[in-house]
């Protein structure tokens, strides 16, 4: 199923995106460093989230940025479908992002907006991680050129 999300949302991109969605570590970061457009892929091995793969996959290719697109428009103190006053972060460190996201359930497809285990690479790795709203296309296009309106997750906050 997320190989085929990312075909839909490497599709949505249009011609900033490359439609071919690889399957292997090695693969997607050869993908990567032979073109200058956007590189999507899905789940990678079986017990593995997507947003540690993200991580991985950022670690291994030395990138500045990870890009979580979500279907709401950044990281709040509580659901903003379900609470109307919910409080958005516009800027968070990554201790405090792990410390809302630890109130949610661990577990494949329960994460929230991303997993411990790949928060925990980013951190390290000095990653920024940008939560955006997905279903705008060009919100990841914003984002990509250092504007967005979501939550940005980083060690130098």
């Amino acid at each position: 199923m997320t190989w085929a999300n990312a075909a839909l949302f490497a599709s949505a991109l249009g011609d900033y995106a490359l439609t071919k969605i690889n399957t292997s570590y090695d693969d997607i970061a050869e993908q990567f460093n032979d073109t200058d457009k956007v590189v999507v892929c899905g789940g990678i091995a079986p017990e593995q989230s997507t947003d540690g793969v993200s991580a991985k996959l950022a670690r291994a290719i030395g990138a500045d940025m990870v890009i979580n697109a979500t279907d709401v428009p950044g990281v709040y103190d509580s659901d903003p479908r379900v609470n109307i006053s919910a409080h958005k972060f516009d800027n968070l460190t990554f201790d405090q992002f792990r410390e809302i996201i630890s109130k949610n359930e661990q577990a494949p497809g329960k994460y929230g907006f991303f997993d411990l285990a790949g928060i925990n690479i980013l951190q390290k790795v000095d990653i920024d991680l940008v939560v955006i709203d997905g279903t705008n296309p060009n919100e990841i296009l914003q984002t990509v050129n250092g504007e967005h309106k979501g939550t940005l997750i980083s060690n130098n906050i």
